[in-house]
Parts: structure tokens; C-alpha cells; sequence
């Protein structure tokens, strides 16, 4: 949900306006790359890009950190266009099932890439994707989202984007947003609906939602966001991400007045404490104090009551009540108190204000079209808060003014008995995409909202929104208070879904809440994506070519030290870390007694086979050579091999060795099995329901990720493996 209060108007070309959230700009119709809601992105990579001997994979660039990326880049590992290159990559291959991505400037960024130079920006030559709202750059799109000026562009890079450059970003295109940022779900008109990473059928949420599920799915490591009343910390709990909502107005082009924030969806403490650091104000860093050294003892407030009356999950609770209890433990003294301020006056002020969205967004249509806006070309809402713009009583402004200051003198006061405060980010786990924004009984009512008195008109936006707010009812406290908040991906549902918990300290705390961040990190409770696949059980677990196996899995509390995915190497040439995942050869390989490579030190050959025959090793780790490259140690899992259970290591090379599970879902496989398959009602394939034969086609729902593997749920409802060995994708 979004905010939005006027702030300027800039000349004839450029015309800007924040209202409370947005910061709205027109422009002469410049060349744009723009991308609907049912189309991919373009990959027009260039040629000497394509020809990049590439010394990580596409998987170990979607699993590493910004910062990481930056050591490698600055060490002569990789370049700039190969980390370009691993961007496009992947968003060619997983943005038509998530539609996170709506620009892409693939040419612009290999230019800059090729003119950067390395003055010790902490991101140095990491591709990065920013927010289609606020955080535009020359040439790309600027339309709010809204369907009637989906050609216009801006001319000029806006500030907050300048920032992620002079931070090292190469900014490689913008991301989905809802229309005029004003929902806490990703769907609009112009754009079309967002998904996520961890469920295509539900939405990665808020205005946010298309940096989410880029960053949360690795297409890049973080993604710029922008907050003013949860859009950065509704999708990073939706999506299993680090989610800052840092003080107002300390960030490099952010206003002082209550309105949008901007910042980044993360993954680590690590990129976010560097990113904050990079992109404070020079000018309002020393209104910042550092963390206290110790935090044991401080008093830390704790509730799961939503501010304005709503269900609260038994997910949220129990999220909230883990974090509890861990704190506990780390000698905080941890005390449960409600929030002094009143939240349905919050939320009835906040939609108030919001009146200027609507407003703003006729305004914008009518410049460029000469016709004030009509029902169809907008939501429902920003429709009500149009006309409901036209209503307002004459002391609505000293009402919300006063309002605000009410607020800040509640918090102010709490927070000097509690300097944290501790709350679900989000009452439930993220929507399905078929659940509406508003439910169809109040579409009608929205539409004829022209009719009623201001009051009548607001009680029917409060009333409306009532549906979606229920969800997210945590967030606005922070904005309308100016406070720095984070939410921090703690908890996974049993059906598999993301939650998060939200921290709020007082002004210019930022500092605190980050060295909470580092406090749960450092103890591996973090749930991200990326950690979702288990260590392998400690004994050998072979994996056969058929579909029937179940890899064990470890405790969902594995620790970060321990999580899957690898970390990169940054100068340390003894560089090891644990990796699980099932690969094949593709091409003849050879497997190696150590990671550098010799005639001597090949202890098996693999030849190049038909695909159902090809052999299958078990990744347990990444390793560097002497000379920094990077190397898969292996276990042998093919259970008739005369090497079964030989370990050694195997190059990284993807034109040699590929996962052997699908990572994203094709609309269509064809068994390729000799014995055909087996279709089951279970993930973990129990419960056989049918065979089908080599050479049937199947059609798939979605992917699901079952421990080391990932399984097909088809359209018929049943489940089979997504081994390679067993199906191809068709075209």
C-alpha cells in the first residue's frame, strides 16, 4: 500500500510529484525497451560478451551475495559483462513464469560496464535491478503503472538511482510494481500480475513485489525497493528476504517529510550494512549513532495483536513467539506491550492522505492524453481516492498534520522504556495471485463512490482496502512515525511459504536494527530461498535413475554456516564450502582425485551417453584450485557404476555438468525414459496412481522443490520426478 503527498513539479518535460509515497515524473517519448505483462525480457547480449569464458555458473551467481560478486569482479576473477551475462540468463529463463522484470537496457549496461572504473565502490561491477517507481533511470519507462501513458519515459537518471551507480551497481533494467505503488499485492492494468519464487501461484506482494522475487530468485543478489508504508518489508517477508525500511529522509534523495523511503530488497546482513553505509546521507550520517557493543539486558516489546482488530495467523504468532523465545536466550529482557498508537485512526488517516494518489494519477493521464481519467483505464481504488480527492473537508491537512505529531510523540515516549519493538511484518503467509485486492462486492460500490459525502466516501476506502490490509497491518506504524523498521526472514510455514518478523526502533536507530539482523544471521535462523534445499544425510544416499527416491533431509534449523547453496571465494585460495545438489555430465568428464586438475590425478572417465543413461553425481561442495578455479566436489551416486560412491572433483563448467533436476517449469515434457515413468499423489512419490510410457507428453501445473530434488505436479494433479533423465522439457 502506498502513500502520497505532492512535493514538485518540475518543467514542461519533467514533470515530478510525490504524493506521500510515489515520486511521479513525465518525459518527452524517448526510446524505451518496455516489457508487458505477457512478454519476456530481450537478451540481446553482445557478441564479446557471449564469447566470456564464464568462471562461475549461472547457479553460483544466483546463490552469491553483491558483495561477493564485488570481491570477484575486483580480483580479476570475473567481469562486469560476465555477471551481466549470468543476469540475463536467468531472467530469460525464469521471469515469463514470475514477471518480476518490465525494462531491461541490455546494450546501455555493457557500455557502462566497459566504462567503469574501480575507486573502491563497495558493489563494484554488480548488476543490479531497480524499482519502476522512484528509482528510474534515463530512457526507461516512467509511467506510475498506469495504462493510459504506458509509452512515456523519463530523460533524466533520479537521484536514488545515481546512488546504487556511485555504490558500483550497473543498473541492468526496472522492476514490476502496482499501479501508482498503491497496493500491497504486485498486479496492475499496465504491467500485469507478479509471482513468487517460492509458489508462482501466489504473489511476492506490495509495491515492492517485482524486486522481491528478482532478488529472492537470484536474478540479481539485491534489488532496489522503495517503502512507505511496508513496500519493502510486506515483499521481503512474502518472499524470505532482509527487508530495511531505514529512518526518513537519511537516504541519499529521500525527503525529510513523511513519504517514501528508498532502499533494497536483501539477502545478507553483509549487503545490507554496506548498502545502507553507501547510500546514507554524508550530511545525515552523524545523526546516526553506531550500535550499542552489548545489547544484553535491553528491554525489547513484543506483540502479535493487529493494530486494527484482524485475524492474525498462527504462522505470524508462532513466528513471533520463536523470535521470543531466541531472544530470551540471548539475555534480552523481552516484554509483551501492544503498540501505544491507535491503528484504525492510522490507516483512516493514511487512506486520507492517500486521496492525493488518486488526484496525482488524473492529473498525469490528463496531461498526456488531454481526458481526465474514466473507471476502466485504473484500479478501483485509485479511481475512489480520485474522486474521493475532490471531497475532502477544508482542515484535512491540519488533521493530518496533527495526526503526526500525535504519533511521534506515542513512539517517542515508548521507545524510551522500549527501544524494540517486535511484531509479525506481515499477519499471514503471501495471497495466491487469484485472491483480489478488493473483493468483488465492493468493485461496484468504488466505482459510484462519486456520489457519497467525504465521510461516507473514506469509510467505503477503509472498508474496501479492509481485505487486503487484514494481511499487512504492521507495516504503517513505522512510516507514519519516520522510524527505521527491518524484517528479517525467520519462519517457514509448513506449507512451505515464507513469514517474517519486523523490528522498529526509534529515529535514527538504523544501526541497532541492523546489528539485530547480524544477532539472528550469525545464529543461522535466517530462511531464505536459497536454504531451502538440505544438507544430504551424513551416510551415502544414492539417488537412482528411476523416480522413487527421497533424498533425507537435515533439520529445517540448519545453521547458515551450513545451509546449501555456496558461498564464493573472495581472496582465500583454500576455499571450501558445502554445496548439495544433484548434477549429470552432459559432455565426456572426466573426475579428478583433486581440484587441480592433472593427467595424473584422473581417477574415472565418464563418455558422453544418451541422456537417460547419464550419469548422475552428488555435489557436496565447491573448491578453489591453485589458480582460483572454481571446482564441484562430487560423489559418484550411479548405483550400477563400477565407480558408485567414488568422491573426487569435476569441473563447474555448465557445458559439461548441469543440475539434473528442472529448476522452472515448462508447459509441456515428454517421458524419455526407456521404462517410462511413474505418476504418484505424493511430493515424495509415494503412492503410485499411474505409468506412463516413454514418448507420452505430459502437461505441468508447477515445479516443486522436495529436499535435494525438485518434482512436477502435473495438470491431472499427480506427481512425478523432474529428473532429466526421466523427461524433457518440449518447446
Amino acid at each position: 500500500m502506498r502513500d502520497h503527498k505532492l512535493f514538485s513539479r518540475l518543467s514542461k518535460l519533467l514533470l515530478s510529484a510525490l504524493a506521500a509515497i510515489t515520486f511521479f515524473t513525465l518525459s518527452s517519448n524517448d526510446a524505451t525497451t518496455q516489457i508487458s505483462a505477457d512478454t519476456t525480457p530481450t537478451t540481446v547480449i553482445s557478441t564479446a560478451a557471449q564469447e566470456q569464458t564464464d568462471k562461475i555458473t549461472d547457479q553460483q551467481y544466483r546463490n552469491a551475495s553483491a558483495t561477493q560478486l564485488a570481491a570477484l569482479v575486483r580480483n580479476g576473477q570475473v567481469t562486469p559483462q560476465e555477471l551481466i551475462h549470468h543476469a540475463f540468463n536467468i531472467i530469460a529463463q525464469d521471469n515469463p513464469k514470475l514477471n518480476a522484470v518490465i525494462y531491461t537496457r541490455e546494450q546501455q549496461v555493457l557500455d557502462e560496464a566497459s566504462q567503469l572504473k574501480d575507486t573502491g565502490q563497495p558493489f563494484y561491477g554488480v548488476p543490479i535491478l531497480t524499482k519502476g517507481l522512484l528509482q528510474l533511470i534515463a530512457g526507461g519507462p516512467n509511467t506510475n503503472g498506469l495504462l493510459p501513458v504506458k509509452d512515456t519515459t523519463i530523460s533524466a537518471t533520479l537521484p536514488v538511482t545515481k546512488a546504487f551507480q556511485n555504490a558500483g551497481f550497473i543498473v541492468i533494467g526496472l522492476t514490476n510494481f502496482p499501479e501508482m505503488g498503491l497496493l500491497n499485492v504486485t498486479t496492475s492494468k499496465l504491467y500485469g500480475t507478479a509471482s513468487n519464487p517460492w509458489n508462482p501461484d501466489y504473489n511476492p506482494g506490495s509495491s515492492s513485489g517485482g524486486a522481491a522475487a528478482s532478488a529472492a530468485d537470484g536474478m540479481v543478489p539485491l534489488a532496489g525497493g522503495n517503502d512507505a508504508g511496508g513496500s519493502i518489508r510486506i515483499p521481503a517477508s512474502w518472499t524470505g528476504l532482509v527487508g530495511l525500511k531505514p529512518t526518513q529522509g537519511i537516504i541519499t534523495g529521500d525527503s525529510n517529510k513523511i513519504g517514501a523511503v528508498n532502499f533494497a530488497e536483501t539477502k545478507t546482513m553483509q549487503d545490507t550494512d554496506s548498502l545502507f553505509e553507501s547510500m546514507l546521507n554524508p550530511s545525515k550520517a552523524s545523526q546516526v549513532p553506531a550500535a550499542p557493543t552489548d545489547l544484553k539486558g535491553m528491554t525489547i516489546a513484543y506483540s502479535t495483536k493487529s493494530p486494527v482488530g484482524t485475524t492474525v495467523s498462527p504462522d505470524a504468532v508462532q513466528a513471533v513467539q520463536n523470535a521470543v523465545s531466541f531472544l530470551k536466550s540471548q539475555g534480552f529482557n523481552m516484554v509483551q506491550v501492544d503498540s501505544p498508537v491507535d491503528g484504525v485512526k492510522l490507516m483512516q488517516t493514511y487512506y486520507m492522505a492517500a486521496t492525493s494518489s488518486g488526484s496525482n494519477a488524473n492529473y498525469i493521464i490528463n496531461t498526456k492524453t488531454k481526458a481526465n481519467m474514466t473507471f476502466d483505464q485504473v484500479s478501483p481504488m485509485t479511481w475512489a481516492l480520485y474522486q474521493a480527492s475532490k471531497k475532502l473537508p477544508a482542515d484535512f491537512r491540519t488533521n493530518y498534520t496533527n495526526e503526526l505529531s500525535l504519533i511521534d510523540q506515542q513512539m517517542t515516549a515508548f521507545h524510551q522504556k522500549y527501544p524494540l519493538y517486535l511484531t509479525p511484518t506481515t499477519a499471514t503467509t503471501a495471497p495466491r495471485n487469484d485472491d483480489p485486492a478488493f473483493l468483488p462486492e465492493y468493485v461496484n460500490q468504488l466505482e459510484n463512490i462519486g456520489s457519497l459525502d467525504s465521510p461516507q466516501q473514506l469509510q467505503l476506502i477503509y472498508d474496501a482496502w479492509l481485505h487486503g490490509l487484514a494481511k499487512t497491518p504492521f507495516t504503517q506504524l513505522a512510516n507514519f512515525a519516520g522510524e527505521p523498521a527491518i524484517s528479517l526472514p525467520t519462519y517457514v510455514s509448513p506449507a512451505g511459504m515464507p513469514l517474517g518478523i519486523q523490528l522498529e526502533a526509534g529515529k535514527n536507530q538504523d544501526r541497532l536494527l541492523l546489528k539485530m539482523g547480524d544477532l539472528f544471521e550469525s545464529h543461522g535462523l535466517f530462511k531464505e530461498l536459497s536454504h531451502q534445499s538440505p544438507n544430504p544425510a551424513p551416510s551415502p544416499t544414492p539417488i537412482p535413475s528411476d523416480n522413487s527416491a527421497v533424498v533425507s533431509s537435515s533439520s529445517s534449523s540448519t545453521s547458515a554456516s551450513s545451509v546449501s547453496t555456496p558461498t564464493l571465494p573472495t581472496n582465500d585460495q583454500n576455499y571450501a564450502k558445502e554445496q548439495s545438489f544433484v548434477a549429470y555430465a552432459v559432455k565426456k568428464v572426466y573426475l579428478y582425485k583433486s581440484a587441480n586438475f592433472s593427467k595424473n590425478g584422473r581417477i574415472a572417465v565418464y563418455n558422453k551417453v544418451p541422456r537417460p543413461k547419464r550419469p548422475m553425481f552428488l555435489v557436496t561442495g565447491y573448491t578453489k584450485d591453485n589458480n582460483g578455479k572454481l571446482r564441484y566436489k562430487v560423489r559418484d551416486i550411479n548405483r550400477h557404476s563400477k565407480n558408485y560412491n567414488k568422491q573426487g572433483y569435476l569441473t563447474t563448467n555448465d557445458h559439461f555438468v548441469q543440475n539434473s533436476y528442472y529448476q522452472s517449469t515448462p508447459t509441456r515434457i515428454k517421458v524419455i525414459n526407456p521404462k517410462g515413468i511413474n505418476e504418484y499423489r505424493t511430493v515424495s512419490l509415494s503412492k503410485k496412481i499411474k505409468h506412463a510410457k516413454k514418448g507420452t507428453t505430459l502437461r505441468v501445473k508447477k515445479i516443486i522443490t522436495h529436499n535435494l530434488t525438485t518434482r512436477f505436479l502435473l495438470q491431472n494433479g499427480n506427481v512425478i520426478s523432474a529428473n532429466k533423465k526421466l523427461v524433457i522439457a518440449e518447446r
